[in-house]
């Protein structure tokens, strides 16, 4: 009578003699990180070819753990199990149609598929093949948007009536198009992808173009947000604590005496104004400031009346234009808002979700700019803190945009968590 053990595989890294890759889920995962920007034509539900891959993804990668007993993860779990659970409780409650659902389902598979992409802690080929496919999707995507913009080749850029001269591109939306860019600026440098310093820096030049041409003041914001960001956590990892904190008091400085000095003694209305009249570029970003402002402004007002006359359950996902036309309110819109919308539609109960789900990934960020990676992934990603300022940039950019929906903001939180898990897998090891 004989007796086989199973060999044991070391933690971490799947690629032992005997252990399949999951090559069919890598090249998914690659592909599937290509087709992100591609959003129009949208489908039933405003849903795209990216999201056929990310279902193929979810199943993919729950066969290849189920094959091969991978520990699976899920992060975020607890903040979007709130969002959830709190959206379901709102529709609930306020009798919202059965469409509300899709919503939910959304949220569902946008958290599978950085549930998926987490799993790269096993096999850092997923790692490379996100990382490598967004840098240079991103890089060639720029590369046609430019040139075809400057040319007035409106068929492809996407440029309408309705947005001016602002591009929108394949993503139907000139913001959504400027956050997505934003995003993979930082992702580029993090991972120093493409890998010649030369053409590098053309790629960088050829995507601040593209973000310049979608006329977005929210990806011009929260570009400068990131730069500040990047430039305080690169001086704290080579220069230390005293680095990082020097580089934040001068950005401090120079907005107080912006704020001041200099602010004080120019008229924004007159520069606008000058700004409408010239290029039509500036008048269609710079120049509709004011009332783009005064908008959200509006937007923020009703939708806190609107939370005070009713109650903390929430009026259920994606239900707050149809709440303020039924409530007959002067101005009906979204809440263009992750927070406001949160509190109007998923109540406290997704309120709170919303905020562990911002502690959840503030702490992996953290561990991001503090830790170290193992070698085979500092390899992939050589300036893992770079990749953590995304986060403060996506939490500025829900202040004005709805991102909890963005397909791109989770391929990151996947990245991110597949990176803290190895990590924590080498500490485990040591």
């Amino acid at each position: 009578m004989s007796t086989s053990t199973q060999p044991v595989r070391p933690a971490g890294i799947v690629g032992s003699p005997g252990t399949p890759r999951g090559d069919a889920l890598v090249a998914m995962m690659g592909l599937t990180t290509c087709l992100l920007p591609f959003l129009v034509p949208a489908g039933p539900g405003n849903t795209a070819l990216a999201d056929a891959g990310i279902l193929l993804c979810v199943v993919l990668s729950m066969l290849w753990a189920g094959r091969e007993q991978l520990p699976i993860k899920l992060p975020y779990a607890t903040g979007v199990a709130g969002l959830i659970l709190g959206g379901a409780f709102a529709a609930y409650v306020s009798v919202a149609p059965v469409g509300t659902a899709l919503v939910l389902i959304q949220d569902l598979l946008l958290f599978a598929w950085s549930a998926a992409l987490a799993l790269g802690r096993h096999n850092p080929a997923i790692v490379r093949a996100v990382t490598v496919s967004w840098c240079h999707t991103a890089t060639l995507y720029s590369g046609v948007m430019v040139p075809a913009y400057l040319v007035g080749l409106n068929a492809i850029t996407g440029v309408s009536a309705k947005d001016g001269v602002r591009a929108p591109y394949t993503f139907g939306d000139p913001n959504l198009a400027g956050n997505y860019l934003v995003v993979s600026l930082f992702l580029m440098a993090a991972c120093k992808h493409p890998r010649s310093p030369g053409v590098r820096r053309i790629a960088y030049l050829l995507v601040l173009l593209a973000i310049g041409f979608t006329g977005s003041n929210g990806a011009m914001l929260t570009l400068l947000v990131g730069l500040v960001l990047a430039a305080a956590v690169t001086a704290y990892r080579r220069r230390g604590a005293v680095g990082g904190l020097a580089v934040l008091a001068s950005a401090a400085l120079a907005g107080g005496l912006m704020a001041g000095f200099v602010m004080p003694r120019v008229d924004l209305g007159q520069l606008r104004e000058q700004a409408a009249g010239s290029v039509p570029l500036l008048r269609d970003s710079f120049g509709r400031s004011a009332n783009s402002s005064g908008e959200r402004a509006t937007i923020v007002g009703e939708g806190a009346n609107l939370f005070l006359r009713g109650d903390a359950a929430g009026y259920g996902p994606a239900r707050t234009k149809a709440t303020l036309e039924a409530t007959q309110a002067p101005y009906v819109k979204e809440a263009h808002n992750d927070y406001l919308a949160t509190l109007l539609e998923r109540g406290v109960i997704g309120a709170i979700g919303l905020l562990l789900f911002g502690v959840g990934v503030l702490a992996r960020c953290l561990r991001l700019v503090f830790g170290n990676l193992p070698k085979a992934y500092a390899e992939l990603v050589p300036r893992p803190w770079l990749l953590a300022v995304i986060g403060p940039v996506m939490a500025t950019a829900a202040g004005f945009y709805e991102v909890l929906h963005f397909r791109h903001l989770w391929t990151w939180l996947g990245l991110v968590a597949a990176l803290v898990l190895a990590m924590q897998d080498q500490h485990e090891e040591a």
